[in-house]
């Protein structure tokens, strides 16, 4: 009897224990190099917003895929230790918002506003502005 209830304690200490391992390799499994994932699809900003705006094809088909984007640079913003670039098209209401990724930080400082860019990021959603994370210059 003894031996059944020790050998019960033990296995479920085990599955205990690997439940929790399992789970602290997923939480902190890291962020995929964008540089390394081939994109969905390629857009100007102005198609982009355009599509956006005038709800002319679902953009949700693309969310949480690479895409690759050109256009002008509006603004650099450096918080909280990463740079996001804010590109621009022709509409004065929306913008592109691609938060790059640590690895950028060299390129990024020799970029100024008005120069023209191509990234590839991973779309993560829209509210006023489109939202791209873990950007690479191309």
């Amino acid at each position: 009897m003894k031996i059944k209830k020790r050998h019960k304690i033990i296995v479920g200490f085990s599955l205990v224990f690997i439940s929790l391992f399992l789970l602290y390799n997923y939480v902190n499994r890291g962020i995929a190099d964008t540089t390394k994932i081939q994109a969905e699809e390629a857009f100007t900003t102005n198609e982009l917003l355009s599509k956006f705006e005038n709800k002319q094809q679902k953009l949700e088909k693309f969310i949480e895929k690479a895409i690759e984007i050109e256009g002008e640079i509006k603004e650099i913003a450096f918080q909280d230790g990463k740079y996001s670039l804010i590109l621009k098209g022709n509409s004065d209401t929306s913008y592109i918002l691609c938060e790059m990724q640590l690895n950028q930080n060299n390129d990024i400082l020799k970029l100024h506003a008005g120069q023209d860019i191509k990234l590839k990021g991973i779309l993560k959603g829209f509210l006023m502005d489109i939202i791209l994370l873990h950007c690479v210059i191309i």
